[in-house]
């Protein structure tokens, strides 16, 4: 375990040392702070919303979500096919590693990105917020942590379906256009195929879990969070089967 974990903390120096790692940051800490600024300059003195109700709206799918899952992949799908495009990878499997441990170890060091990016983007929020609209009011930060898990949940979604075809293609560059395509027709695909009862066996239609949680209805009658979460599950488990499969048995001479 303890050689594991000397793995992964490896793999996250390595993202660290990257100068594309800081501009992520940047990127989500000017859109929390723009996010602020025009909200404070379009609303009322006396429709402030609190705090934690600016951060879950900036942090949800309707407020910056999107564009944080956009970020996160763009900064994560070179983990695995930058060490192939620059044969790094060469050096990593003469170790007396598995690959089913150091593909491991990449896969959790992007896990931890995600969360760290969203805990940096919840606090420049909150900062942002309180300096913007000042503390009153009630907080309701345990619906700041329940949005924040659902958009974790959904960028992971596509962090591991990226995390995939960064091992089949080798290409950072393939890997980004497959998800930038896959995020832009969601929408299309959900709303073409939400009128066929098969459809929502399909991935698009059940990865938002936060529309069962916010009253809203789900695109198909007789979906529910736990058929929801269950057909994530078995994708999820699909991307990373195939994911280390295909890895195990590469040939990276």
């Amino acid at each position: 375990m303890l050689r594991f974990s000397k793995l992964v903390i490896n793999e996250w120096l390595k993202l660290y040392k990257k100068r594309s790692f800081i501009i992520a940051y940047a990127i989500m800490a000017l859109l929390a702070i723009g996010t602020s600024i025009l909200v404070w300059k379009f609303s009322d003195a006396g429709e402030f919303p609190t705090v934690s109700k600016f951060v879950e709206d900036l942090i949800s799918q309707m407020g910056i979500g999107i564009l944080y899952t956009i970020v996160a992949m763009i900064f994560t799908a070179g983990i695995v096919s930058k060490e192939f495009q620059l044969g790094s990878v060469k050096l990593l499997l003469i170790r007396s590693h598995t690959r089913t441990k150091i593909l491991a170890s990449k896969y959790v060091a992007m896990l931890i990105y995600l969360v760290a990016l969203m805990i940096f983007t919840i606090a420049i929020g909150s900062i942002m917020g309180a300096i913007m609209f000042g503390v009153k009011g009630e907080m309701a930060w345990g619906e700041v942590f329940k949005t924040a898990a659902f958009q974790l949940l959904y960028t992971a979604i596509y962090s591991t379906l990226m995390f995939m075809f960064s091992v089949l293609t080798r290409s950072t560059g393939a890997t980004i256009g497959i998800g930038m395509g896959l995020i832009m027709v969601e929408g299309i695909i959900s709303m073409l195929l939400s009128r066929y009862e098969f459809a929502k066996y399909i991935l698009f239609l059940n990865m938002n879990l936060s529309m069962y949680s916010s009253g809203g209805t789900p695109p198909i009658e007789g979906m529910t969070f736990g058929f929801s979460s269950l057909i994530i599950a078995v994708y999820m488990a699909v991307f990373i089967a195939v994911s280390f499969l295909v890895f195990k048995k590469r040939d990276v001479a």
